[in-house]
């Protein structure tokens, strides 16, 4: 671990890495006070807001209206014109506004866009993220696209001051976009820049990186610091900062040396930066492990995503990274964090220590990252993978039980204890994704590729793991609704079936070498491929020579 090389890998997490993972969370804490803002700025649209500027017989008609309405009778002011009148204006419109976000079909409807509109541009951005690495570079591609983000924070921040919904609907199309860019080009550049045997150390940063930035996003979004109906727009104008460091420490790193020789050519330029990164002078035996790879890769198109899904032999990995990215987002992570504040309520956690609670479960999942980055090393993927899975899955069928007794009148006196059983059942699953199916996926995707197709082939997975994403975000609310305590199946087939996919196709990729690891798995095999295999090692003898 060099200076320039921890350099390098420091300004990509922080400023990609740690980005995706605080769009993630960053929602999640003041979200009652931006539905309320959505609320109020409907209700002004329509000329009901403030009261106190309506003139005598506009409030009467209004208050009437609200009284008797379907969607306020029962207010918390109360369902009679007397209670109403006995109250402020002040106290009236937080009563309208709360109850607006509770029974108004288009505040979920806008919500459940802003929140699904990051996905979806992030969908976008994963197709493009292929071409964006192959024609500008790694590093250039992700100081490029810097600007996004400084855009994403104009618009994040000046939602109250336009009140305007929609500026924080752009935000979060802009971050998505950025998102779907960044983690393809943080992911590849870390496993072109780092050593062999510590590859799947740095690569695992990537995940470190994303679990930090869901935990800070949390944190800043607490009632106690900016998760106020005044400064929430704060948390999304943070975006800014992460970028504007990026911006100025990434130029000062070396663009990956893979990319330099294999993609552009350059030998020179690829060596001065491996010398770099290393900190010493003979680097011969990657550059002429590249020469080898460039060799190969000379006879080959430049692989688009529909060449990628079109050559036989690069069926079996294709399948392998998309298997892989679908698990790890079908896995069950959204549904434990979705059912984690009722798990909390039952168990007796106040509802203002909740939003903590949550802060605590990140925590959890950052300290479990950190332990995984030694063992990426010293344990290998596969069995980082299988068994936390596997413990995964047990910890599902832990939750199903204990939460549908939950729902069992006859034993209320024990719900306080299956909650804590569940909850502790939820924690070993957070311990297990972010041991294994976090951080792994985003590291064999560029391990098991070749330099031709591996922009293509990240981008095409990452485009699965944005959709399926996305797919679960959209059905889950109902399975919610008609499944109950028994959600939880689906994901524990889903792990199943992972494990047995891992288990028989899934190679090892600990300290081996992009080509080994291709040969490995079968990639370009065929008659040029089993030439390849035959005097690989006898071509890099005669470089050495």
């Amino acid at each position: 671990m060099t200076p320039c090389l921890l350099m390098s890998i420091f300004f990509t997490v922080f400023g990609n890495s740690f980005l995706y993972g605080y769009n993630i969370g960053d929602v999640n804490n003041p979200a009652p006070v931006i539905r309320e803002f959505y609320a109020r700025i409907l209700l002004v649209r329509k000329g009901y807001f403030p009261l106190s500027e309506l003139s005598p017989n506009e409030s009467a008609v209004f208050l009437a209206n609200l009284a008797t309405g379907p969607s306020y009778s029962n207010s918390t002011a109360g369902s009679s014109m007397p209670s109403l009148a006995n109250m402020s204006f002040e106290q009236i419109e937080i009563g309208i506004i709360k109850k607006m976000v509770e029974n108004e079909p288009v505040i979920e409807i806008l919500w459940s866009v802003t929140v699904a509109i990051f996905v979806l541009f992030g969908m976008i951005g994963a197709f493009v993220s292929g071409s964006v690495a192959d024609h500008f570079g790694r590093k250039k591609g992700m100081l490029m696209i810097t600007v996004l983000m400084f855009l994403a924070a104009l618009f994040g921040g000046i939602p109250i001051v336009t009140g305007s919904f929609e500026m924080l609907i752009v935000h979060r199309a802009l971050v998505g976009l950025h998102c779907g860019i960044n983690v393809s080009l943080a992911a590849m550049y870390l496993a072109e820049i780092s050593p062999r045997s510590i590859r799947g150390a740095v690569g695992t940063c990537h995940q470190l990186f994303i679990t930090v930035g869901i935990l800070w996003s949390n944190l800043m979004g607490v009632s106690k610091l900016c998760g106020t109906a005044e400064l929430w727009p704060i948390v999304f104008v943070f975006n800014a900062i992460p970028a504007a460091i990026c911006l100025i420490g990434l130029p000062f790193c070396p663009e990956s040396p893979r990319f330099m020789l294999i993609k552009q050519g350059k030998e020179q330029e690829a060596r001065d930066a491996l010398r770099k990164l290393r900190g010493y002078s003979d680097v011969e035996e990657e550059i002429d492990e590249m020469k080898v790879e460039a060799r190969k890769s000379q006879s080959v198109e430049s692989f688009s995503i529909k060449r990628l899904l079109t050559t036989p032999d690069l069926r079996v990995p294709v399948i392998m990274a998309c298997v892989l990215q679908i698990s790890q987002q079908w896995s069950g992570i959204n549904a434990v964090m979705s059912f984690s504040s009722f798990m909390y309520k039952n168990a007796g956690v106040p509802a203002n220590v909740v939003e903590w609670v949550v802060c605590g479960t990140s925590t959890i999942n950052v300290l479990t990252t950190i332990i995984a980055v030694p063992l990426m090393e010293k344990l290998g993927r596969r069995p980082l993978m299988i068994y936390p899975m596997m413990g995964m899955a047990v910890s599902f069928i832990i939750l199903t039980i204990f939460h549908n007794l939950q729902y069992d009148d006859s034993l209320s006196e024990n719900h306080q204890t299956f909650a804590y059983v569940g909850i502790a059942a939820m924690h070993t699953y957070v311990i297990g994704f972010a041991l294994g199916l976090g951080p792994i996926p985003f590291l064999i995707v560029s391990e098991i590729f070749r330099q031709e197709p591996r922009a293509a082939a990240m981008s095409i997975s990452l485009a699965f793991n944005w959709v399926c994403n996305f797919t679960l975000m959209l059905v889950f609310r109902f399975m919610q609704d008609t499944m109950k305590g028994y959600v939880y199946l689906p994901f524990i087939v889903v792990l199943v079936l992972a494990i047995t996919f891992i288990i028989i196709m899934v190679p090892e990729t600990k300290n081996k070498t992009f080509d080994e690891i291709s040969v490995q798995i079968g990639l370009g095999r065929g008659k040029k491929g089993l030439a390849y295999e035959q005097d690989e090692g006898q071509e890099l003898n005669s470089m050495k020579t």
